[in-house]
């Protein structure tokens, strides 16, 4: 899978991708969730969708149930360099965050 993908970081080819189908009533889309590495070897994460209409990947927001979230996890176990990225390989490794940069919560409404 040599595709580029264009990030703020500049152009990425895509490692790795899993495709979550979803449904809701009435709608049929996908979660995509793709591996990319820079020409400089930095690797990022994408999660992006994809509606039945315009099969074209589109960048967030991106909602999975918890069913789907579950489907996603089990997907990942054969796919170790994603689930590497997310700390899922068992190794206890927590991908890097760039300095000066801090997780950040915002309190979910209701």
């Amino acid at each position: 899978m040599a595709t580029k993908k264009a990030t703020p970081w500049g152009k990425a080819a895509l490692v790795d991708e899993v495709v979550v189908a979803q449904q809701a009533p009435g709608r049929a889309f996908a979660t995509h969730v793709q591996l990319l590495e820079t020409a400089d070897g930095a690797r990022l994460v994408r999660l992006a969708y994809s509606t039945a209409e315009q099969s074209s990947v589109r960048r967030g927001p991106v909602t999975m149930t918890t069913d789907d979230l579950g489907r996603l996890l089990a997907e990942l176990g054969s796919h170790p360099e994603l689930a590497a990225a997310f700390g899922l390989n068992g190794s206890g490794a927590r991908p890097r965050r760039p300095s000066g940069l801090g997780l950040r919560r915002r309190a979910s409404p209701g």
